[in-house]
């Protein structure tokens, strides 16, 4: 077989399946798919602000053991330190290159990963790199992960979670995670990334909303989400940031930052410190409509009631799914279907993400669209 067959061959596999994914721009639709939670990626103070910064040069030039390193990431990293109640920050380009970094340095042979089922695609990946061993218990089922620390070998173990999961839109019991951690002598890492900026006093995750900052050995925060840009950092303590530095690959061997970044994340922040409570009560209310309204339209079978930004339409069948994604999309709206395998077989959805700046007639216009396509 040729290797341009042998492409052909594997995509008309995943097109005959109903898994062929592509790139699409469609800004006259009415997105529920952008995970701009506060939105604060089109924001016109920061992009005017942005604007008038004058920086000595674009690209960093190399990695930040080489080249690229530059004064204005420590002091962004001290920003990020103090602003998430941690003793020190680390940055890394996206939050997929933050797990794979965190977690194939973390686990070394002789030592066990246990890790939410429904965990993202960047834990997987790191775990192929990771020299130790892992196992996934049931989605947020303490018992089942007691189960298994109980009967863990020798060596360090580590628990890896989401605060909020991408797919669902649930919470982590973050509380009892630490609690188990502790009884067992095993380190939390807790991905932040669909948290950040939406929860939080201050907009600092779950895990500060909860005040449970120092009982979790690892934070990972991302950019790319609620806060409007790009990029993650890992918190931890000086120990953690300093090994990173030796042992994750990811940084090691990855340009660094762009400085306009850092400077559109310090400014970001500056204006989550400013703004933050007022965007995370305009989501709120944005919420709160949305499940006023499930329940009128009586569509509380198919549509969750999380307790965040991230809703879910369940409609099983990757064609069906995607059908209910195309009629709705001829209504106007934006919303992309999420596929086996992307979730489990069974499990195929509509993603529903809840904006701050979203107008609450377009939310109206969803559920009633759905409503009818429902009810026919």
């Amino acid at each position: 077989m040729k290797h341009e067959e042998r492409l052909q061959e594997r995509l008309a596999a995943y097109a005959k399946r109903g898994m062929q994914r592509s790139l699409r721009h469609r800004p006259e639709l009415i997105s529920f798919s952008s995970n701009d939670y506060l939105g604060l990626a089109r924001n016109r103070e920061l992009l005017l602000q942005l604007g008038q910064e004058k920086y000595e040069q674009m690209g960093a030039t190399g990695s930040r053991l080489l080249s690229g390193h530059h004064p204005a990431m420590l002091e962004l990293e001290q920003q990020l330190a103090q602003f998430h109640e941690a003793e020190t920050a680390l940055l890394f380009n996206t939050g997929y290159l933050g797990n794979l970094g965190l977690v194939s340095a973390l686990l070394q042979r002789g030592d066990t990963l246990y890790y939410d089922a429904l965990a993202h695609a960047s834990l997987h990946d790191a775990l192929k790199l990771a020299k130790g061993q892992a196992f996934a218990f049931a989605h947020n089922d303490l018992q089942d992960l007691e189960r298994q620390l109980a009967l863990a070998p020798k060596g360090l173990r580590y628990i890896w979670v989401e605060s909020l999961y991408s797919m669902d839109g649930d919470r982590a019991p973050l509380g009892a995670l630490a609690d188990l951690a502790e009884r067992y002598g095993a380190a939390l890492l807790v991905d932040e990334a669909h948290a950040t900026a939406c929860f939080g006093p201050n907009g600092g995750g779950l895990v500060q909303e909860l005040g449970l900052s120092q009982r979790i050995f690892a934070r990972l925060h991302t950019f790319g989400k609620a806060v409007g840009s790009h990029g993650a950092v890992i918190l931890g303590s000086s120990t953690l940031r300093q090994y990173l530095i030796n042992f994750a690959r990811p940084l090691i061997y990855s340009t660094a930052m762009s400085l306009p970044q850092i400077g559109h994340l310090r400014l970001v922040y500056r204006y989550l410190e400013r703004e933050g409570a007022r965007l995370r009560a305009e989501l709120q209310q944005r919420l709160a409509h949305y499940l006023a309204l499930r329940e009128k339209l009586a569509l509380s079978t198919i549509l969750t009631a999380n307790q965040g930004p991230i809703q879910a339409i369940f409609w099983p069948g990757n064609r069906e799914v995607l059908a209910l994604s195309e009629h709705l999309e001829g209504q106007g709206f934006d919303l992309r279907p999420i596929r086996y395998p992307t979730v489990p077989r069974g499990q195929e959805r509509l993603r529903i993400c809840l904006r701050a700046d979203m107008d609450l007639g377009d939310i109206s216009a969803l559920l009633e669209a759905l409503g009818a396509y429902v009810g026919r």
